[in-house]
């Protein structure tokens, strides 16, 4: 057992924060909390009940006395019918000023909500079976997966009902209400579906063995982003669809048993592991199972390291295609969703799927009606075009305009180098991920973006007022899949108004100097750290 546990265990500690909210109250029993305060109003919230919230997908919007919340709405694997998506437009009219956002785990995020308006969300997102109950908190949050699960050619194993049972058995449940941190569970049907197993605390990823053909998938564990970063480990094992539920169940258990609660900065399931080692991990896990699992001498490699499902794809089912549409920065409206929905119900079933680089997806589209969805998409400011790089490729946090930690712009800058990089570099001709977060907490995984971008605060020199610029920190070169690597963190800090033209820069030159097999990431690191500070 580790030392910290040890002690935990041997003398009594100050519990956090966090901690003494949790055994104090049930996070999950906050509901009826949340429908008194709807008659009582935002000035009687006792203050830990804020952070209770969050188990409901719920936080308070910048500046916090303005009396507005956030609300994540959970919607595993982001599939969605066109009443779902109906719904949740008017939902954001009605209660939203109609924004919304797509995250990046296949959420729906909404803004601008009183904490009168959550009830009737909630009520009416449980009458289209969605809900609230798990999308945050120290909990198992929304369980993601492919889009393209159970439509992608050559999948080897369709996973979305094992993401719907996975979400069944572990999210909102009790027991699970009190983790030492956040955990994050992604299920995909192949290494190339790209669901990012690499950085979630639990990645399980579908493969065949090669001596008996069984199909089955490989377990990863401790991934995850953030201050202090760590790419998952392969326990080494084969699990097969059986056992997915009894090995996501114990790991789970594993993690808030032992995991650490002192530091909340050091309490994810990474650092557990970390310290054991995957080898003592998978011990103790077998243990608790009651058996030993089997061998997986299979590595889970990606060939393709960068997947969007932007464009035409074709689906397994003959003559059906899916449809994947770009959003500006994972930024959209209620009219926006509502007329998507509709073209989905007029030119195929009327099923979607959020993606996990904040874009959605249009499934089902017999081969007759695609140019018909595209042109209707398009004219939705949602493009299908395969070429347009950055646009596909750019992601944003929710950054400083809601976002209580953040500290930086990141939604409008972002669409900004979209547009500006779209305008001065039309030769442009590969898939390009440019990742903008306001804060360390990598809600856009800036750490494995090809262009990740931090923002921060610096004091403006020779101030006597202790004035402060905003600037961004950059990361080059991120990759998961074959040689993962987190990017290069450079020293440069570059002022707001000069991250685009810092980007075109750096493109350009890669645009002059590649080899014709090159990808960005590989050009990057053919250079030491030391070198790219002065590009």
């Amino acid at each position: 057992m580790p030392a910290q546990i040890q002690e935990d265990t041997v003398a009594p500690v100050k519990l956090n924060k966090m901690e003494r909210i949790k055994k104090e109250k049930n996070p999950f029993e906050v509901w009826d909390d949340i429908e008194r305060y709807a008659h009582t109003g935002f000035d009687s919230i006792h203050p830990d009940d804020f952070d209770r919230f969050k188990w409901y997908g719920l936080y308070t919007q910048r500046p916090q006395s303005d009396g507005y919340f956030m609300l994540r709405i959970k919607i595993p694997n982001g599939d969605l019918t066109s009443t779902q998506l109906k719904t949740i437009a008017d939902l954001a009219d009605k209660y939203g000023q109609g924004l919304a956002d797509i995250t990046d785990r296949q959420n729906i995020q909404l803004h601008w909500l009183r904490i009168e308006s959550i009830a009737p969300i909630n009520h009416a997102l449980e009458a289209i079976g969605l809900g609230l109950k798990g999308a945050c908190g120290d909990t198992v949050r929304n369980i993601i997966g492919s889009p393209l699960a159970g439509y992608a050619q050559g999948e080897i194993i369709d996973t979305w009902p094992i993401v719907e049972a996975a979400n069944a058995a572990l999210t909102g449940q009790a027991e699970f209400s009190d983790l030492p941190r956040k955990y994050k569970i992604s299920i995909s049907g192949g290494a190339d579906h790209w669901v990012q197993h690499e950085i979630n605390d639990i990645g399980l990823v579908g493969v065949r063995l090669p001596e008996t053909g069984e199909i089955g998938f490989d377990v990863w564990v401790g991934g995850g982003l953030g201050a202090q970063p760590h790419l998952g480990k392969r326990l080494g094992v084969f699990i097969r669809e059986a056992e997915v539920i009894p090995v996501c169940y114990q790991i789970t258990t594993i993690f808030r048993d032992f995991g650490y609660r002192r530091n909340r900065q050091h309490a994810r399931l990474k650092f557990l592991v970390a310290d054991w080692g995957v080898v003592k991990f998978r011990e103790v896990l077998e243990e608790r199972l009651g058996y030993r699992l089997t061998d997986n001498p299979v590595e889970t490699t990606e060939t393709n390291p960068y997947k969007d499902h932007v464009g035409v794809t074709p689906q397994k089912q003959p003559g059906l295609f899916a449809v994947g549409l770009a959003t500006l920065r994972g930024r959209v409206n209620a009219g926006q969703l509502r007329a998507l929905a509709e073209v989905a119900e007029k030119y195929a079933d009327g099923h979607l799927r959020a993606t996990t680089l904040q874009n959605i997806v249009v499934l089902n589209v017999p081969e007759g009606n695609v140019t018909a969805v595209r042109e209707a998409a398009a004219s939705l400011d949602l493009p299908s075009d395969e070429k347009n790089y950055f646009r596909r490729g750019a992601m944003a946090c929710t950054g400083i305009q809601f976002c209580k930690v953040a500290v930086a712009e990141t939604k409008d800058r972002t669409a900004e180098i979209v547009e500006y990089l779209q305008e001065v570099l039309p030769e442009w001709n590969e898939p390009i991920s440019i990742n903008m977060s306001g804060c360390p907490n990598s809600c856009t995984r800036y750490q494995i973006a090809d262009i990740g971008l931090l923002g921060s605060l610096v004091r403006t020199d020779g101030s006597a007022t202790n004035e402060k610029e905003e600037v961004y920190q950059v990361y080059l070169g991120g990759r998961l899949g074959k040689d993962m690597r987190l990017g290069h963190h450079l020293n440069r800090r570059v002022p707001s108004p000069e991250v685009k033209y810092y980007i075109e820069r750096i493109l350009r030159r890669y645009l002059q100097d590649r080899q014709p097999q090159d990808r960005f990431v590989d050009y990057v690191h053919r250079y030491s750290l030391e070198e790219l500070e002065t590009w």
